[in-house]
């Protein structure tokens, strides 16, 4: 089933509206939504005209046709804007009777959605009262030529394009400017866990050189026993050497263990591990920590499963723990939707006798009366129902 939607906005970015330019703006866009949607045959009795999605920022919501409608209808619908869809003098009357509040500096958008599950406006159309000055001489011209004839069709003339880029650069701006951020929270948690990792690899190095200076002086001691004990077992009784060639000898031991360190010294950027002999490892290598014994891992969590069917027609608003869109629309008699969620989620209805929540498989049981809000709040497996009334 198509769906008819449309985006208000008054004043994008703003800071705050007053409630009586809201009520009028509100009103006056209800009566005419209503006008066009009986000029493109949609019977207005079997469903209304409901709002959701307001914004924090000043009149910015979407209007929603709760009703059944064919997509021919929503072309035709959105095709009016553009003055290619045969309309009533009074509708556009209506549509210009919108500016009657705001300011002169002031625009009103109206955004076109270019498909049902389209989560922005593909398009913007909007209107100022120069605008609605200029629609009301265009149907004083058509009346005249026409002999006051009210009841001929008429189109409704182009609404300006130029504040149109207004709202869509705003937009484009703004999701320029949240990806950008991510950028840069992507960026710094990539130069932290480098930093971190470089911290690691110091500390580690500082450990290997020390491993490193311990095994050389270790092999050096070795060096200058072993000599000790082999020198004098070597040579005949008469040539035992002098004492001034023993410290020699000491000498070019201690001279090959620095030439061993100078070359370890070079070889080390290019080596993750510094070269050892067997004996110097083994009298380098610490004694073995025993591992401690790690907790048991939690328990892994089951995803919650949320079931809805509606048996009237119902909006609802599904968001998980971080406050991120699941679900956002009217559902119809008969749809049903399955979500799954991890840990905690938030269902909001305008319609609680209307709606039938299963949690897991069973049924929550009665929200409440039919056309009043609810909120059902899910948690780890349990459910809790407020009014926010």
């Amino acid at each position: 089933m198509a769906r008819l939607r449309i985006r208000v906005e008054l004043s994008r970015a703003g800071v705050g509206v007053p409630l009586g330019k809201l009520a009028s703006v509100v009103e006056q866009t209800q009566k005419f939504l209503t006008m066009l949607a009986e000029d493109v045959h949609i019977n207005g009795s079997r469903g209304e005209w409901l709002g959701f999605d307001f914004a924090n920022e000043s009149l910015n919501f979407t209007a929603e046709y709760s009703g059944s409608v064919t997509a021919a209808q929503v072309r035709e619908f959105y095709a009016a804007f553009d003055g290619t869809t045969a309309l009533r003098r009074a509708t556009i009357a209506q549509f210009a009777g919108i500016t009657a509040s705001i300011g002169e500096d002031e625009l009103i958008g109206f955004g076109l959605y270019g498909a049902d599950d389209a989560t922005d406006p593909g398009e913007w159309r909007c209107l100022s009262r120069r605008d609605a000055a200029r629609i009301a001489d265009e149907i004083k011209v058509l009346l005249k030529a026409t002999g006051e004839q009210e009841s001929l069709p008429s189109h409704l003339p182009a609404v300006t394009d130029a504040g149109a880029m207004l709202f869509r650069h705003t937009r484009e701006e703004e999701s320029t400017l949240e990806e950008r951020l991510l950028r840069v929270e992507r960026r710094v948690e990539q130069h932290t866990a480098e930093i971190h990792d470089l911290r690691s690899q110091s500390a580690a190095a500082e450990d290997s050189f020390r491993n490193l200076l311990s095994a050389v002086e270790n092999f050096c001691d070795q060096a200058a026993q072993q000599i000790e004990r082999v020198t004098p077992a070597a040579l005949p009784p008469a040539a035992e050497p002098k004492p001034k060639r023993r410290w020699m000898l000491y000498a070019l031991a201690a001279l090959a263990g620095v030439a061993l360190l100078f070359i370890v010294l070079r070889m080390w950027p290019a080596r993750s591990a510094p070269v050892e002999s067997p004996k110097a490892a083994a009298a380098a290598t610490p004694p073995a920590v025993q591992p401690q014994p790690q907790p048991p891992p939690a328990p892994e969590r089951k995803p919650m499963r949320i079931e809805i069917e509606a048996s009237d027609p119902a909006w609802v608003a599904l968001t998980d723990a971080d406050g991120n869109s699941l679900l956002t629309r009217l559902i119809q008699p008969g749809d049903t939707r399955t979500i799954e969620v991890d840990h905690a989620a938030k269902l909001r209805t305008g319609n609680a006798g209307g709606l039938m929540v299963k949690l897991d498989g069973k049924p929550l049981g009665p929200l409440g009366p039919k056309g009043k809000i609810r909120v059902v709040e899910f948690s780890d497996g349990a459910f809790k129902v407020t009014s926010p009334e």
